[in-house]
């Protein structure tokens, strides 16, 4: 077939343009972002954050995975005198325990067989940081540990015909670092180690202490 030569110009001057813009088309795909996998809350701060929304959201998967394996509620001297069966703290069996009760929706008995009205809302009032973290000192409780004072005002909704649990005060939450491996590379998130009931002042003749609204549906 014969081309003449306006047409061979004109062919070697379109394929030189697909040449120069292929390499551009390249350029234009959207780079591959691979998505940092959530091992758990980076900060005791978003620790705290996560802590409330699956309290307040009455989850008890979501809150049982904030919890380190050693985790302790320390009671109130009024907790441990209104339970003596209870004894002076609450580990990780017992907190899955009650709160699996707590946050069910269901009315529970307790282990004397009295009837126990279903909790049907919590609600934090006041959830706030008194003071920044600070690493504990030689021979606490809750060694590796950083801890902050919280002031907290919690309501636990019973319905219109039960009375409201009501609480306030301060609690001391420590917070335990953990490192895992993920495709090679390492990770840091934090756990609840351990939580000091101090919410009970005897002041409020409605206000009990937190450890007590956890015994009431242990």
């Amino acid at each position: 077939m014969f081309v003449s030569g306006k047409m061979s110009a004109r062919l070697v001057i379109l394929m030189f343009a697909i040449l120069l813009i292929m390499p551009g088309c390249n350029d234009d795909k959207d780079p591959v972002v691979v998505p940092v996998p959530d091992v758990g809350p980076e900060t005791p701060d978003e620790l705290m954050t996560r802590f409330k929304d699956a309290y307040s959201a009455m989850d008890p998967d979501k809150y049982l995975a904030l919890l380190d394996q050693d985790f302790l509620t320390i009671l109130s001297t009024r907790t441990i005198e209104d339970f003596p069966d209870v004894g002076t703290t609450l580990d990780f069996g017992e907190e899955e325990q009650i709160h699996q009760r707590m946050f069910s929706g269901e009315p529970v008995t307790d282990p004397l067989g009295n009837f126990i009205p279903a909790v049907e809302t919590i609600e934090f009032v006041v959830f706030k940081s008194l003071d920044p973290w600070a690493r504990v000192g030689e021979g606490d409780r809750f060694p590796g540990t950083v801890w902050a004072p919280f002031e907290v005002e919690l309501i636990f909704d019973r319905g219109q015909d039960y009375a409201a649990l009501k609480l306030s005060g301060m609690v001391k939450i420590h917070a335990r670092s953990h490192e895992v491996m993920v495709n090679s590379k390492k990770f840091t998130y934090y756990l609840m180690a351990g939580m000091t009931d101090l919410t009970y002042s005897g002041k409020g003749v409605e206000d009990i202490p937190w450890g007590t609204v956890k015994a009431t549906y242990r």
